[in-house]
């Protein structure tokens, strides 16, 4: 009974491995990334204390951990990376908090409480996801709530060029330019038992707010195929409006209709009306009309009895509006109907050109879009759409 009794403790990852494998990521950050750091605003870090990160792209963990050093810090991950057994493993052996992105999941907060009382240092990124283009997303609800509850002190570091050096989208990996890691401490723990949810929700928000085609212009990322990929985000034709007509190459951008434009190594686009990714993302976005339900045939993703994630579990019609996002058709054989309200779901994580992310009684779905699909970033657009405008009613 003692035993079963016993409180969980979250540990900080191993010191010998994690000082092994610093070394190795830190050397790799400068001679492939070129990276910077400015490590000011940490001068008092010491656990217990939470770290909120903007997410701007997949290689923030690595230069966040060797930002942090020598504090060997407990990350929060998408539960979506321990469907891998490789990277569950690993993960594992990090000591990492999963999180089950935009469901309600009351273990996660209660280990980060732990890891908390344990006195370790929380790395949290709270848009909760990784942006399709190089800006920032708004902070997933609960976040200030969860800094009213921890009462430690809230740092944050930032990796300007980060997005630019590996965006989500890019398919010709690393791209060598310069990365800027600023530093600084965002609320002192003494402090936050005075503020409201919504005054530290506003430090939050600026903290993360982040647009990468507005940061290091004029540094150049060097790289053969700089577009290519680029169609998996940019998916609305400018001069005809056709969607999902797009096609990249090394260089371009293009449309079956005949438009083109280019992107140079210092992300300008040439030769359309947009200079920039984000503005063209972005109008897509504007574009959509919410009265407007979307709907296509999938293939379903979901881990297995092993916890491995199954890449054709089933198939089916998933469909999307204001008020729901439903899913009809089988798993694993049988049949499989779900109804699940946008007021709960709120975003829907994807990876770029292949499917977008959806819990259903805690249990990760991927839907991979057919016959496009490319069509995640749109479905992506459409909550995120919906999600801004109850955000103001």
């Amino acid at each position: 009974m003692a035993e079963k009794n016993k409180k969980t403790v979250i540990k900080k990852p191993g010191a010998v491995a994690y000082t092994l494998l610093y070394l190795l990521v830190a050397l790799f950050l400068r001679l492939k990334c070129n990276i910077h750091y400015d490590k000011s605003g940490l001068k008092d870090l010491k656990g217990p204390a939470l770290v909120l990160c903007p997410h701007t792209s997949n290689m923030d963990f690595l230069f966040v951990a060797t930002t942090l050093m020598p504090q060997r810090p407990t990350f929060v991950v998408s539960e979506h990376f321990m469907a891998k057994p490789f990277i569950r493993r690993f993960l594992t052996s990090m000591r990492v908090i999963s999180k089950k992105m935009f469901c309600p999941d009351i273990k996660t907060i209660m280990n980060i409480i732990r890891a908390k009382d344990n006195g370790n240092v929380i790395v949290l990124f709270p848009e909760g996801r990784l942006p399709c283009a190089g800006h920032s997303l708004p902070v997933t609800e609960g976040t200030a709530d969860l800094v009213k509850k921890l009462v430690v002190n809230v740092y944050t570091v930032t990796g300007n060029g980060a997005y630019k050096t590996l965006p989500k989208w890019g398919q010709a990996g690393f791209r060598k330019g310069r990365i800027d890691v600023t530093t600084s401490k965002l609320l002192d723990a003494s402090e936050i038992k005075d503020m409201t949810v919504a005054q530290i929700n506003g430090v939050i928000e600026n903290a993360i707010l982040h647009d990468e085609d507005n940061l290091l212009e004029n540094v150049k990322y060097k790289c053969k195929k700089p577009a290519l990929g680029l169609d998996g985000v940019l998916y609305k034709c400018p001069e005809c409006k056709e969607e999902f007509k797009m096609s990249s190459d090394n260089h371009s951008i293009r449309c079956q209709c005949g438009f083109v434009s280019e992107l140079d190594n210092y992300y300008r686009l040439h030769g359309g009306p947009f200079e920039k990714i984000n503005d063209w993302y972005f109008w897509q976005e504007s574009l959509l009309n919410l009265d407007e339900p979307l709907e296509s045939e999938t293939i379903v993703a979901t881990p297995d009895d092993s916890g491995n994630m199954d890449r054709n579990a089933g198939h089916g019609t998933v469909r999307l509006d204001r008020e729901s996002i439903s899913f009809s058709g089988s798993c694993f054989g049988r049949p499989l109907q779900f109804s699940e309200p946008t007021s709960v779901i709120k975003a829907l994580p994807i990876s770029v050109g292949d499917h977008f992310d959806l819990y259903h009684k805690k249990k990760l779905y991927n839907f991979i879009l057919q016959p496009d699909p490319r069509q995640a970033v749109k479905w992506t657009l459409y909550m995120d759409k919906l999600s801004k405008e109850n955000s103001r009613l």
